[in-house]
């Protein structure tokens, strides 16, 4: 039998949105950020956010900008219909938050919405009803002069397409993420008064205010006086960078970073301020937010479609900027009872990693038997050096008092990750979802990944999602982790790049095991053998 080619057919317009929307608008978390980017780019000093369900039921935003004409109404709501930019150029010299024209479009297809907007010179007010895609009303009603703004109502967020609510994950993982999104905004538009409130909870007010400090104290409201802050310029290039210590908490963990007011996430950015904090504060737990005030022409904001990732063309000024402004703060820092020297505060009973190099004399003999059968090797590195950890291939060097230890880091990182998934933890939502291939992964270990606290679901037949991980995950590189897991892999496949992690991460990762468990599982190596082979 002759097969026949199936016909080409172009897709209805509705169902273009729909799949359209799938892209733009993920979960309620991403149409927030959508949203609260038109108001802002709108001119509002005053933006009132409510939700439902986690924006599920209902999503409500009343801003007081300089609101739409009627004629202007629907083509809000239409694909790549702006205000923004009016020819290529634009795109790379943006002042405003949006561009792309999809977001309104992509949120009237998967939602039952109701807009209501008034310009400062109208006496009456345009509204449009949509339902699916499919406008229901659009007129006007009057209101009267000096009304402006915006009032846009959604409700029943993807009641014509199912589908995407199996992907929604646990309600207080929904909620960590949008309290991350909205936070982004609270914290970049000082002037602007906030005014939040989640279901039947009482309203958080954010009034406005004259400078990024005092909005950080109203987050921040116990941490006036712990406080870090400095601003620093290079060229044409300006950063404003605050540290709050870690104890102070807040409805999320804030470690944000912005260039020209926009929430970024650039996990180079990110590594390189925590490597510096590491190494300034000896480890100590910060929330910090960076601000970058760069000139617009050497960013390039259209390399995602959540306009998260951003291309810049002066990234070696930005971290020059980073590590010297945290220097900076660290001298500026009072000597606490947290920074006295190790050896004038008693030691814990238990024999951790670091504590087994300084017991009895029997232990220590006992080790030197294991360097016999080639396993460990506690000999002094005969090099002059500040580092208290060295990298040498997949191993590394770490130096308690004077003895030097050598350290397999993917055994390390395997035992670590395993052991810690045995246990449920609290789950942190990802901005950007990681995508992984389906192929092969069986049931159980997807399971067993889920107890663990990583929200991984299937975005098709051959397609996994990763949504959240655990905390003590943070700061994992995820990409190569998570795919040694779903497919049962040696972790000696992994490839540890040492800027990728903090030097905290290993440490933690050591304390978190008795020596002699480290030393039996071959964690702790032989040193002189490692030295041996580097140096042939």
């Amino acid at each position: 039998m002759v097969s026949v080619p199936p016909k080409i057919d172009l897709l209805p317009e509705h169902l273009i949105d729909q799949i359209k929307a799938g892209e733009v608008i993920e979960r309620p978390g991403n149409l927030i950020k959508e949203i609260l980017e038109n108001a802002v780019d709108a001119g509002s000093t005053k933006i009132e956010l409510s939700l439902k369900n986690n924006g599920l039921d209902l999503i409500s935003l009343k801003d007081n900008g300089h609101g739409m004409r009627k004629d202007d109404l629907p083509l809000a709501f239409s694909r790549h219909a702006t205000s923004k930019i009016s020819r290529f150029e634009d795109l790379y010299k943006l002042r405003s938050f949006g561009f792309r024209g999809e977001a309104l479009a992509s949120i009237a297809a998967i939602s039952k919405l109701h807009c209501i907007s008034q310009t400062r010179e109208s006496k009456t007010a345009s509204e449009i009803k949509i339902e699916g895609g499919l406008t229901l009303y659009h007129g006007e009603r009057q209101t009267g002069s000096g009304t402006h703004g915006t009032e846009l109502q959604i409700q029943d967020l993807f009641f014509n397409t199912p589908a995407r609510l199996k992907f929604i994950q646990s309600q207080q993982a929904e909620k960590t993420f949008i309290r991350k999104i909205i936070f982004a905004f609270i914290l970049s538009r000082p002037e602007i008064e906030f005014q939040i409130k989640f279901d039947d909870a009482d309203k958080d007010i954010y009034p406005a205010r004259e400078s990024l400090r005092e909005r950080i104290e109203d987050v921040f409201p116990k941490a006036k006086e712990t406080i870090l802050h400095s601003e620093r310029f290079y060229e044409n290039n300006e950063l404003t960078l605050f540290l709050i210590p870690g104890s102070f908490k807040a409805p999320v963990k804030l470690q944000n970073i912005f260039i020209n007011g926009r929430y970024i996430l650039d996990k180079q950015l990110h590594r390189v301020l925590s490597n510096a904090l590491d190494a300034t504060f000896g480890g100590d737990d910060f929330h910090y937010v960076a601000y970058f005030h760069l000139p617009p022409d050497t960013i390039d904001v259209n390399v995602h479609p959540n306009k998260t990732v951003i291309k810049c063309l002066e990234i070696s000024k930005m971290i020059s900027l980073l590590t010297s402004t945290v220097k900076e703060l660290g001298s500026k820092r009072p000597v606490r009872e947290s920074q006295i020297p190790v050896e004038a505060m008693p030691m814990p009973q238990a024999p951790t990693f670091f504590e087994g190099f300084q017991e009895a004399p029997t232990l220590q003999q006992e080790r030197h038997q294991y360097n016999m059968e080639g396993l460990f090797s506690p000999h002094r590195l005969p090099v002059a050096t500040e580092a208290d950890l060295i990298w040498i291939n997949q191993f590394f060097l770490k130096r308690v008092e004077n003895i030097w230890m050598g350290v397999s880091a993917p055994k390390l990182v395997e035992l670590f990750t395993k052991k810690k998934l045995e246990f449920p933890a609290l789950t942190i939502p990802l901005l950007v979802s990681e995508p992984f291939p389906a192929k092969n992964v069986s049931k159980e270990v997807l399971h067993v990944l889920q107890q663990g606290g990583m929200e991984i679901e299937y975005l098709g037949a051959d397609t996994l999602v990763l949504r959240g991980i655990p905390e003590w995950m943070n700061g994992f590189p995820l990409k190569g982790i998570v795919s040694l897991l779903l497919h049962q892999k040696n972790f000696s496949e992994l490839e540890i790049i040492p800027e990728e992690w903090s030097q905290t991460t290993w440490e933690e990762m050591l304390l978190f095991f008795p020596i002699d468990e480290l030393i039996s599982k071959k964690i702790v190596v032989d040193l002189a053998a490692l030295l041996r082979e580097k140096l042939k």
